[in-house]
């Protein structure tokens, strides 16, 4: 299959390709852990809180500090490959969006619908309505079914695929508006994104609108970027940089403090820093390599997978290892670590089951992924 071709004669190469689908997949291992935190686990008999100083840090550092860039970089890897060689016809948006019909849409609505399901199962024994604390499936009205499959599912990771389909939709504008003012939306939508005062796109987070353009300025108007490859100094200097901005962020968080305007200021540069170090991360490790680790790259063809079939499994293992040892803050901590494991193993051995013995099942519910 021939490769893309990028503007000014460069074409996505296969290590660019690699590139993309390794820190997709490292992005969708943050994913799971953003999912993790269990320092506060609700029942139905009642809410634990497993509140040790140092448990808070630890799971505040991984689950919300490290992880806060793989969003990002997921949207703006989407809007990257959405706007890539793209002339702006009208039958090519018609195609792209001939195509998110079978990648985003069907998959939003099978795992949405499946979701719905496995938890109505789970709520008909009496031990597994232990696990719940909002109202029973068997409750909901036929509104609230429809809203949840539509709108709200249960599998709610899958927000991300919804912003993603309302982004696509308005695509062309996107498009018309980066060819024409160039960097200026950009700006603009960074401005907005910083949060320094109260605006909302009310249908699409604002850091959605935002990374999934700026992966169109750089497909449309930027393409050396991406080909670019930072030295190993520069990445020590970002990497430290890093490091500093997040401890610093984690302790504003843990003191209650973190609606300062440092905060505000020091997560977004974060997050923008985190990016860069982590795109060069894969080029420091792969200097002298011309192929990713065989392993690495053959659970990365697993990312979606992982994506949609992490969640509700993720919350059930949680729930299910302080159902058996009991909760302290010691469990807590080992619980953070093992679960998300867990879930990812179990996700890749189902995925890699039906896969093998359903392919063209699979290819449906990972949208030909």
């Amino acid at each position: 299959m021939r490769l893309p071709e990028l503007k000014n004669g460069h074409k996505m190469n296969k290590y660019l390709s690699d590139k993309l689908r390794i820190i997709s997949f490292i992005s969708i291992i943050m994913v799971v852990f953003i999912h993790t935190n269990n320092t506060i686990v609700k029942f139905n008999s009642g809410s634990m809180y497993l509140c040790s100083k140092y448990n808070i840090f630890v799971q505040t550092f991984f689950s919300q500090e490290i992880t806060k860039i793989a969003v990002p970089i997921f949207f703006c890897i989407s809007g990257y490959l959405f706007f890539l060689k793209l002339n702006g016809t009208i039958d090519e948006f018609i195609l792209k969006y001939r195509k998110r019909v079978k990648s985003l849409l069907l998959p939003y609505l099978i795992w949405s619908i499946w979701g719905l399901l496995f938890y109505i199962i789970l709520q008909l024994f009496p031990q597994g309505k232990n696990f719940f604390t909002n109202e029973l499936i068997a409750n909901y009205s036929l509104t609230k079914i429809i809203e949840t499959i539509f709108l709200y599912p249960i599998t709610y990771q899958f927000w991300f695929v919804r912003d993603l389909m309302v982004l696509v939709i308005f695509s062309p504008i996107f498009y018309w508006l980066i060819k024409y003012f160039r960097a200026i939306p950009i700006l603009l939508l960074f401005i907005i994104w910083l949060g320094f005062f109260n605006f909302s796109f009310v249908i699409i987070r604002n850091e959605s609108i935002l990374f999934f353009c700026l992966g169109a300025y750089f497909a449309m108007n930027n393409s050396d970027f991406i080909l670019k490859k930072l030295n190993k100094k520069g990445y020590w200097i970002f990497a430290f940089l890093w490091f500093i901005i997040l401890s610093i962020n984690t302790t504003l968080i843990c003191a209650k403090s973190d609606q300062t305007v440092l905060f505000l200021l020091l997560d977004k540069i974060g997050t923008l820093i985190g990016i860069i170090a982590i795109w060069s991360t894969y080029d420091i490790v792969m200097r002298n390599k011309t192929n990713p680790n065989k392993t690495i790259y053959n659970l990365s063809l697993f990312t979606f997978f992982i994506y949609a079939f992490h969640e509700p499994l993720l919350k059930i293992i949680k729930k299910g290892i302080f159902y058996i040892s009991g909760a302290s803050s010691t469990m807590s901590m080992i619980n953070f670590f093992m679960a998300p494991i867990i879930a990812i193993i179990i996700s890749v051995i189902v995925g890699n089951f039906i896969k093998k013995n359903a392919p063209g099942f699979y290819s449906l519910i990972t949208g030909g992924r």
